[in-house]
């Protein structure tokens, strides 16, 4: 059993025909569970269209930092064009709220940062991030991060928000302690104050295809956050992410594929596709010391209890 914590099954360039296809596909393999991500209003549709289809998806509805542009204005001086952005803005998060009240809706995201391409639509990618963290805080939900060149404004922002509060981290239940779930033979000793019942506080912010330090992973992991990686972790060239894994304790760890992006070896180079993850996490079992069917396990259940399924 595997859970693909972050894919694209709603991408908007696949035919119905290709996401059927898709979908027998991801029937066929061990993927028991998806969380369909979108990237804005349109796609969020798709993504719950999907889940009320299959009963193995959910969905994440949310902009992405790419569709800040959209928002051009925003946090400018010229009043007619933010009050112009501000419209547009409020309209398209109420949709997103709209659509976060469906059941198999799970989080808001993928919401963040992506400096990677410029620095154009910079006040308005923060802003945006922003207005969604609050969305995802009034309505009690996961949250979904998308952090590119980015990483301490991303973590500067998440804290500002309250991603991290106190008061947030009593929506949920808490999580499993530092190595209460296997018997693994690496990690790295995190020191998180637990509560009365062995469990320690669960903000329920998913750090997606993370790309930041192992130090940094840790200090997120800390302040309540879960890790999620994907294919970089099985490159040649992934040395961060595969330490990240290695550090990590399993407990705090999820396993995605991004797909269509970011294939595994040896499937790199390929349109990526859900049960390519089994891939994913071979690599990091092999990363953690654990036999495969144990990893497997482990970051199933973390998937299920971070999206509540």
């Amino acid at each position: 059993m595997l859970f693909d914590a972050h894919t694209h099954l709603n991408f908007e360039k696949y035919t119905d025909e290709e996401r059927r296809s898709l979908a027998a596909g991801i029937e066929a393999s061990e993927v028991a569970f998806i969380i369909d991500v979108a990237d804005y209003v349109e796609s969020a549709k798709q993504a719950l269209a999907d889940a009320d289809t299959y009963p193995w998806c959910f969905a994440a509805v949310g902009i992405h930092p790419d569709h800040a542009s959209d928002y051009a204005g925003i946090a400018g001086d010229d009043p007619d064009k933010c009050r112009e952005a501000e419209e547009r803005l409020e309209a398209d998060l109420d949709e997103i709220r709209k659509l976060a009240a469906d059941p198999k809706a799970v989080a808001i995201g993928e919401i963040g940062l992506d400096y990677y391409y410029g620095t154009d639509d910079r006040e308005e990618q923060q802003e945006l991030f922003r207005r969604q963290i609050r969305l995802a805080n009034e309505l009690r939900m996961p949250i979904m991060i998308h952090s590119r060149d980015a990483h301490q404004l991303t973590m500067d922002i998440l804290k500002e928000e309250g991603a991290f509060s106190d008061e947030r981290k009593t929506w949920f239940a808490g999580r499993p302690a530092p190595g209460s779930m296997s018997s693994e033979a690496s990690g790295h000793e995190v020191m998180i104050p637990g509560e009365s019942n062995g469990l320690v506080p669960d903000a329920r912010v998913q750090m997606h295809c993370f790309s930041g330090s192992p130090e940094l992973a840790l200090e997120y992991v800390k302040l309540g956050a879960t890790i999620s990686l994907g294919g970089p972790v099985t490159f040649k060239n992934g040395k961060k992410a595969a330490e990240v894994v290695r550090q990590v304790p399993i407990e705090y760890l999820l396993s995605e594929t991004d797909a269509p992006y970011m294939a595994p070896e040896p499937l790199r180079g390929r349109p990526n596709r859900s049960e390519y993850i089994e891939h994913i996490v071979r690599r990091m079992a092999v990363l953690k010391g654990l036999e495969y069917e144990e990893a497997a396990r482990i970051l199933t259940e973390n998937g299920k209890r971070f999206f509540g399924i």
